[in-house]
């Protein structure tokens, strides 16, 4: 006799097994096969299969056990008897079935929304986990509350749920007053399994603030970066021993009917100075599309335009932006210099697709006087950015200028062009910038040409990589007699070899050569002619890094040939630098050899013909938070020893304290330098505070007040009469936001942006209204909504079992659901509480009431799962019981005969 499992058939809740016989006695076989199964398996036929068999006859007989929903996973042992007609066992034979362990868990919450009409009231957020596998599990439940002032909360509840039960958490908070002040939020709970912290699921549940005025909070609005925030900061700067900086910054924004204004200033002012240095102030006003700025513009074009004036912009349904505006260059504010004396500018521009940082394109026209060279500038250029793919993206652009100058009395046209792009081919990443500009190109790159080139690929774990720049810059001025001319060439090969354990090693080579005539006079060369000097070096660097013990550590070591300016031999140069990370602290160190620029160089000839540069560098840093990283501290101390500068100790400490409502910081420096006979002690410190005001959400649409008055419509006409009451402490729920009306009856929800929005149907104390949909077109909106008497749908569960013969299960009444149904539409979902009752106000009309069996206690279920109900207005319906019945325990019963 042989056991084999059935491979054709395949069901969570039945096995199935075929049993191989095979009669090899020469007599006609009359028998019964049995089993003998572990309690998680049951068979069908618990009386046994009756069977009969030839001389020498095969039989496959497929068999059937039900998988009890109970069964604990592991491996148990099927027992096959084969025995005759007197009861003499024939044949016996085993086999092994194995339960796959299942660790299924569903989390859902007993109420997705919550309404909360007191400030003094805490949030019970209760969630459901139930265990569906078949083993026991531990577990953790972790809630956030979104609250600003703790910094997103978080309250942690452990548990271990036994096979088929559920259980029941409760996460209980007082809201802080910022929290309170929200119209809605999302409380976020998400469950992990124990230890692994696998998470097996998240849900979340919505708490409406009820207030009988609210104010619109949407998520169309304007994001702000950290110095745009509703702050105001006052601080005190002392250098040295003479100088008080005394400085006052802030901003803040503030909602109008249409739109909003935004305002960011910063106000400085010295001992001595007539008047204050006011920079970055302006006043901001937008209103849809539109936006105005008037005050201190900064606009990084091809012409930087900074200082006072003015600047609009557009933006159009398309994504096409335009802006225009208008700078007179000065940088303060209030200066009393006549207007337009230092220069002034003004600036177009358009754009399509001004959102779309992959594929956009954009043309200005810039003009700018400039008193100093007596010159008009004008430029016309376009920029496209495209991205033909993930892999290959394209910048490119073109400008014109034409430059009219009044001394000379001529007119000079000039050009620039600039291309970035990166991409890659098979194995290869690569990229470059290309750029070139004429010599009397009045933009911010004037007589300039770059080029670079970048390439690296991956070989068997070593990345080689190789970098090529060529820079030549020579502008040309009709203002100035001598004229700049310098270059700066570099190449660069190198391979970062293969990481082993926790160090990598980069090699590379790297020739540099630079000229220039910037330096001829320290140099003692009266001509123009430009410098230069070259130099080829072989670069080390060797890393180590640790994260166990929080350690890392990088070496670098320089070294090369160099030959510099009128010299006609080599030179040796180095360069080691040193650099080591511990937790908080940072040592850095680097000795230096040799010239690396024509200014070190050049600045070392004046200490002597042949003198050879040298610079040490030694820092010491540390860094740490404090207090829930409420303090920051950031402190160091440095030396440095070169020609230049000759012996430089120095030292910073900088704090701060990060507080709710406001903010402190202090920063100190000390420069201490020695040079010859030269030296300077410089002690510089600064303390300030920051407070922070409330935050408002500054919205730029037209804006909204909608009123809303409910009253008993006690006649069904949908008209107000004279003698009906007005609806006091009733809810209703506009766009999901939650109001509650005031004594009068009426709610109020203001700064509410022109639009569609939705009056969602609420049933509270046996009246409801109509679900609506309406258009906020003007800046008052008067809403009158009647009130319709509902009927009311009430009902209980009860259990039926015989305590002797049912198995075992958790007798729990609360939490069971019910779905109300309505035209096969889902109306809403109504929960047990602790005794197992329920109810519900309805509008009147024909609902199904259904309860959810998956609610129900495991081994637990109910014959009636629904009943019709019909309600009338003002009547109570009681709803037949829901009968909970408990699956009995299998009794296996022998009978015996004479």
């Amino acid at each position: 006799m042989e056991i084999e499992r059935d491979a054709s058939f395949q069901k969570g809740s039945l096995l199935s097994l075929v049993v191989v016989i095979k009669n090899t006695t020469p007599d006609k076989i009359n028998g019964k096969i049995n089993f003998t199964l572990p309690k998680d398996l049951r068979n069908p036929a618990a009386q046994g299969l009756e069977i009969a068999m030839l001389p020498d006859e095969t039989r496959h007989i497929p068999v059937k056990f039900i998988i009890e929903e109970e069964a604990a996973a592991g491996s148990s042992v099927i027992v096959c008897k084969l025995t005759d007609a007197s009861g003499k066992l024939l044949a016996e034979q085993s086999t092994n079935y194995v339960i796959e362990v299942n660790n299924t868990l569903i989390i859902t919450p007993l109420e997705t929304s919550i309404y909360r009409s007191s400030n003094n009231e805490p949030i019970k957020v209760k969630i459901k986990v139930s265990n569906k596998g078949n083993i026991r599990q531990n577990i953790t439940l972790v809630c956030k509350f979104p609250d600003p002032t703790n910094g997103n909360l978080f309250l942690e509840q452990n548990a271990e749920i036994a096979v088929k039960k559920d259980s029941i958490f409760t996460f209980t908070y007082l809201p802080s007053k910022e929290l309170a002040k929200q119209s809605s939020y999302s409380v976020r709970i998400s469950g992990f399994r124990n230890p692994s912290k696998e998470m097996f699921g998240n849900t979340m549940v919505e708490v409406q603030n009820i207030a009988s005025v609210q104010q619109y909070q949407g998520d169309l609005f304007i994001n702000f970066l950290d110095e745009a925030q509703n702050q105001i900061t006052s601080s005190y700067r002392r250098f040295g021993g003479g100088i008080d900086f005394y400085q006052l910054r802030g901003s803040g924004g503030v909602n109008v009917p249409s739109g909003y204004l935004f305002m960011q200033g910063n106000v400085a002012v010295t001992n001595g100075q007539e008047i204050p240095l006011i920079t970055n102030t302006n006043l901001v006003y937008r209103q849809e599309q539109n936006e105005y700025t008037i005050g201190n513009i900064n606009k990084l074009l091809e012409m930087t335009l900074v200082g006072r004036g003015a600047e609009y912009s557009h933006t159009f349904e398309k994504n096409q932006k335009v802006e225009v505006g208008f700078v007179d260059q000065n940088y303060n504010l209030i200066e009393q210099d006549s207007w337009l004396k230092n220069g002034y500018g003004f600036f177009a521009k358009g754009m399509l697709n001004s959102n779309n940082s992959s594929r956009n394109a954009s043309g200005s026209y810039l003009y700018r006087y400039d008193p100093f060279e007596k010159a008009k500038h004008s430029i016309l250029g376009t920029e496209v950015n495209y991205d033909f793919n993930p892999i290959w993206r394209l910048n490119a652009k073109v400008n014109g200028a034409m430059s009219i100058y009044e001394v000379q009395d001529f007119v000079k046209p000039s050009f620039a062009g600039e291309t970035n792009y990166s991409g890659k081919i098979k194995n290869f990443n690569i990229n470059g910038n290309y750029y070139l500009s004429s010599d009397y190109y009045p933009g911010n790159r004037r007589g300039s040409m770059q080029l670079q080139q970048n390439i690296a690929t991956n070989i068997k774990n070593h990345n080689l990589h190789a970098n090529v720049i060529f820079s030549d810059f020579s502008p040309k001025f009709y203002s100035f007699e001598t004229q700049q001319k310098s270059t700066n060439n570099r190449i660069e090969v190198g391979n970062r070899f293969p990481k082993f354990r926790d160090f990598t090693l980069n090699l590379l080579y790297q020739y540099q050569d630079e000229s220039s005539n910037s330096y001829n006079r320290l140099l003692g060369n009266s001509d123009n002619t430009a410098q230069k000097m070259f130099a080829n070096r072989i670069v080390e660097q060797f890393s180590w890094v640790n994260n166990a013990s929080r350690q890392s550590a990088v070496l670098g070591l320089e070294t090369g040939i160099v030959r510099y300016p009128m010299q006609t031999d080599n030179n040796f140069q180095m360069k080691v630098n040193a650099n080591y990370n511990y937790r908080n602290f940072n040592i850095n160190s680097t000795f230096q050899s040799g010239s690396y620029y024509l200014s070190e160089y050049a600045f070392s000839s004046i200490a002597g013909n042949g003198v050879n540069y040298e610079k040490l560098s030694l820092s010491l840093f540390y860094t740490n938070n404090f207090v829930n990283d409420k303090v920051n501290l950031n402190t160091g101390i440095s030396y440095i020893k070169d020609i230049v500068y000759g012996k430089s100790p120095s030292a910073f400490i900088n704090a701060k304290y990060n507080g709710k409502a406001f903010s402190t910081f202090f920063n100190s420096s000390w420069y201490n330098y020695s040079v010859g006979s030269l030296s300077n002690n410089t002690l510089t410190f600064e303390v300030g505070v920051t407070i922070n005001l409330q935050k408002t959400i500054l919205n730029p649409d037209q804006k909204s007040t909608i009123k809303a008055v409910l009253y008993y419509d006690t006649n069904n006409n949908n008209q107000y009469d004279p003698g009906e009451k007005y609806a006091a402490n009733y809810m209703i729920n506009i766009n999901k936001v939650a109001l509650q009306t005031n004594a009068d009856g009426m709610a109020t929800y203001k700064r509410v942006p022109y639009g569609t929005y939705f009056l969602k149907q609420f049933t509270q104390d046996g009246w409801y209204y109509d679900d609506a949909t309406f258009e906020v077109d003007r800046h008052s909106y008067s809403l009158l909504i009647p009130l319709h008497q509902s009927g009311t749908m009430q009902g209980k569960v009860s259990f039926a079992y015989n305590a002797t013969t049912v198995v075992d299960f958790q007798h729990r009444a609360s939490g069971i659901s019910f779905s109300i149904m309505k035209n096969n539409q889902l109306v809403k979902k109504v929960y047990t509480d602790d005794d197992g009752k329920y109810i519900s106000f309805l509008p009147i009309g024909d609902y199904v009431i259904t309860i959810d069996e998956k609610s129900l206690p495991a081994n637990t279920f109910c014959e009636v799962t629904s009943y019709d109900i019909a309600l009338k207005a003002g009547e109570i319906v009681v709803v037949p019981e829901f009968i909970i019945k408990v699956k009995e325990k299998k009794i296996n019963t022998k009978k015996f005969s004479n």
